[in-house]
């Protein structure tokens, strides 16, 4: 599971869960998407599969406001660093700050370095007020379930307030 598939799947859910009142704002590195003429991640395919279609936006872009079928709340696409690859403001006004990483699939453990990537990433670029909850988010592995259980009882992490959010393959979460 690719990066912006871990953090697009997070924004449906939150949207078709109805645990969010607001468009959900999704940031992903264009090179995620495609470099040169290689594409890494067919954004408009997953979009289309997902029953979403731009809204507003340049047609020859991937970035812009899609629509998700059913629902009042859009999903807003764009590619700004340091604001968070997912950012959902909740209905007790609380805003989760989400860093998504995804994870090779291998006989290496790429939990490890993904999970604590987001971390330092939170840590650093994340405003840490008491409204704000940050979430790492990664793909469900059997591994990055046992880190994310085990990580989330450190002090550190228990100060800070940092979630772990799994993406399962077919679009479920659990957050930890």
């Amino acid at each position: 599971m690719q990066e912006p598939e871990v953090s697009l799947l997070i924004a449906l859910y939150y949207i078709r869960n109805g645990l969010t009142d607001d468009n959900v704002k999704v940031s992903i590195d264009g090179a995620h998407i495609r470099t040169g003429k290689t594409v890494h991640f067919n954004i408009a395919e997953f979009l289309s599969e997902h029953h979403c279609r731009k809204v507003n936006g340049d047609a020859d872009r991937w970035q812009g406001v899609y629509g998700v079928e059913g629902y009042e709340q859009k999903v807003i696409i764009d590619s700004r660093p340091g604001e968070g690859d997912v950012v959902i403001r909740l209905p007790d006004g609380n805003r989760l700050y989400v860093e998504s990483k995804k994870v090779r699939k291998s006989k290496s453990n790429h939990e490890y370095p993904a999970m604590r990537e987001a971390i330092g990433q939170l840590m650093t670029g994340c405003e840490f007020t008491k409204n704000v909850i940050p979430a790492v988010a990664v793909p469900y592995t059997y591994k990055s379930a046992e880190l994310a259980e085990r990580w989330s009882k450190l002090p550190q992490i228990e100060v800070t307030g940092i979630r772990f959010i799994l993406v399962h393959e077919n679009g479920v979460i659990h957050m930890i």
